[in-house]
């Protein structure tokens, strides 16, 4: 055979099982993420989130459904906060391990953030859907401590009252994130 035939084949069948291990990872995820899928959360808005959210170093951070960590590392850089992500995105979760390796202070689990005691935390971020968010209400309600600070980027917690919605002057970025404090 020649090089370039081979060359082609080795490629294929690289982009191949990176297409067979994104599927998995979704298909492995999907019955608890509800359908919703990895997507990064534009620098913008976590720089924006960071602005709009100070946290004191040595409070924690943890971020539901943390994707590639990058609300986690903007934290733990900006703060010196400890940040805590749970994935069940097995790339997503891959890549975070990835991006935060020798980095202190930041903890990215692939477990289930619906089967975690989550009453440490001193922020919540989260980007999920809206039809998940009735659940989040109920069980970050029986969790979290008064004082405890919950943000929900572009969909507000039903029932909930916002302290503030923050938006981005800035397309496409512009979508809201909703800022709560437990009472």
């Amino acid at each position: 055979m020649t090089g370039w035939v081979v060359t082609f084949l080795v490629l294929a069948g690289v982009l191949f099982a990176v297409k067979m291990t994104y599927a998995l990872s979704v298909a492995f995820a999907l019955p608890v993420t509800r359908g919703a899928l990895y997507v990064s959360t534009p620098r913008k808005r976590i720089e924006a989130f960071a602005d709009a959210v100070v946290i004191k170093p040595g409070k924690v951070l943890v971020d539901l459904g943390c994707g590639d960590g990058r609300v986690l590392r903007c934290i733990r850089r900006r703060f010196g906060a400890q940040a805590i992500g749970y994935e069940l995105n097995l790339l997503a979760y891959l890549k975070a391990r990835l991006l935060c390796i020798g980095r202190r202070g930041i903890s990215v689990r692939f477990r289930d953030f619906w089967k975690a005691d989550l009453s440490d935390a001193d922020v919540i971020f989260c980007y999920l859907f809206p039809d998940v968010l009735p659940d989040l209400s109920t069980k970050l309600g029986r969790e979290l401590k008064p004082g405890t600070v919950v943000v929900s980027a572009n969909f507000a917690i039903p029932g909930w009252h916002p302290e503030k919605v923050q938006r981005i002057d800035h397309r496409p970025y512009s979508d809201p994130f909703y800022i709560y404090r437990m009472s």
